[in-house]
């Protein structure tokens, strides 16, 4: 077999091949019949996908809900208790007639501690940090959009050059099958092309599955359909990231860690509350009581004052606890912090180094020193080179457009970690 190819080889009138697969020819057959053509309109961009994704009704009413349920801790912290209004009627048989005895009473306990004005503090201190929870979670449903779009437009750029390579090889095919039933090719040419196409099918079924789950998932962060998803628009090599003392400095602010400050002066609000445990809240009444006898009637003003004794339990138990609480809290962000700057600096380092070597890839793909496959038809239509070199030329070039895209991507995605990392966001 491999000696019938040799022979049959030499034979092969190159310039046919060439008159029915030029290059120039094979790009406009790719891009006006394998593609449709996209309107501007029809395009969606990262930040438009972000947009959209913090503009849906329903993220929107989450957050909303969120910060209402905190405010209205506020508001019942700083609220005082409703007085107490009490009526009594009682009714004696006396011998010398019946004799009934109404009272009516109004109570109202007062605050003299400063307890109250320190839980509603801390209640503010609470909503500060669910406000830096609000914006931690818009910063993840940026980066999450972000990584989702960037996932989506790679498996699409990779869905275009496997149906490119695809769009070629088929070329190649069906000029080699009419040379075969000529006999000026092999049956060995026809029938590796045959599966070098099938291979090609395979792969770009599995690219657009992947692109089609990612459409899928955008679609659905974004509040789309899946086909208004269809064509996305940007360049996945990120721009170069700011210095790293500016992250550094900006880490300090992140939500997540000022939210742990937040709640850590929350609880020493509600331990100094805990430490007016002593003095006791104060209730003072006022009514009226009035006695009614068979001969005669009188009445007169109650005034009524009641205090608990603080003897036993003055709030040592709540002080200890928000004590403890308020320390691990403290800790967690210290070590949070730690951590955080830990991986600020190694995001930072690992998104420069992918970024200058996709740089460097595509400086190599300017050259035109990736473009096998022009130097391999030249090769083959002078006879200097077999089909099987063809192909691994189209493969080759394949798999470098593969590996650009695949750093491309990486370099984005360490981009998007390296800003959620320190807290500050390009969409904020």
């Amino acid at each position: 077999m491999l000696r019938e190819y040799s022979q049959t080889r030499a034979r092969i009138p190159r310039t046919p091949f060439y008159r029915t697969l030029s290059r120039a020819s094979l790009l406009a057959l790719i891009l006006f019949s394998a593609f449709p053509v996209i309107s501007q309109a029809d395009l969606l961009t990262e930040r438009e996908a972000v947009n959209l994704a913090l503009s849906r009704p329903v993220w929107l009413e989450a957050e909303t809900g969120r910060l209402l349920l905190a405010e209205s801790v506020v508001t019942e912290a700083g609220l005082m208790p409703n007085p107490v209004f009490d009526f009594s009627r009682d009714r004696l048989a006396m011998p010398g007639g019946d004799i009934t005895e109404r009272s009516v009473h109004i109570s109202q306990t007062f605050d003299f501690s400063g307890r109250r004005s320190l839980r509603r503090e801390a209640a503010a201190r609470r909503l500060d940090a669910e406000k830096f929870d609000g914006r931690i979670r818009r910063l993840n449903t940026i980066a999450e959009v972000r990584r989702t779009f960037a996932e989506a437009l790679h498996y699409m750029q990779i869905q275009d050059a496997l149906g490119l390579r695809l769009t070629r090889i088929e070329q190649v095919s069906k000029v080699t099958a009419k040379l075969a039933k000529a006999g000026e090719a092999s049956g060995y040419d026809r029938r590796r092309l045959e599966r070098e196409v099938h291979t090609a099918r395979t792969r770009l079924t599995v690219a657009q599955a992947d692109a089609a789950r990612s459409r899928e998932k955008l679609a659905a962060l974004t509040g789309n359909k899946p086909d208004a998803t269809l064509h996305l628009q940007g360049d996945l090599l990120p721009d170069a990231a700011p210095a790293l003392g500016l992250l550094q400095t900006s880490l300090r602010q992140r939500p997540d860690l000022a939210s742990l400050l937040a709640q850590a002066e929350a609880l020493s609000r509600e331990q100094q509350a805990a430490q007016q445990g002593w003095v006791p809240d104060l209730t003072v009444g006022i009514g009226q009581k009035t006695l009614d006898e068979t001969t005669r009637r009188g009445s007169g003003a109650i005034v009524g004052l009641s205090f608990s004794i603080p003897l036993l339990d003055h709030g040592q138990a709540a002080q200890q606890r928000s004590h403890a609480q308020a320390q691990t809290v403290r800790a967690e962000h210290a070590l949070a912090l730690s951590k955080a700057d830990a991986d600020l600096r190694g995001a930072w380092q690992q998104s420069e180094e992918l970024r200058k070597a996709a740089l460097a890839n595509r400086r190599d793909a300017s050259d035109g020193s990736h473009n096998l496959s022009n130097i391999a038809e030249a090769a083959y239509r002078a006879g200097e080179a077999g089909l099987l070199e063809l192909l691994d030329a189209y493969r080759s070039e394949l798999d470098f457009v593969t590996s650009e895209l695949d750093l491309a991507l990486r370099a984005r995605l360490a981009r998007i970690e390296l800003e959620t990392l320190s807290g500050v966001s390009s969409y904020e």
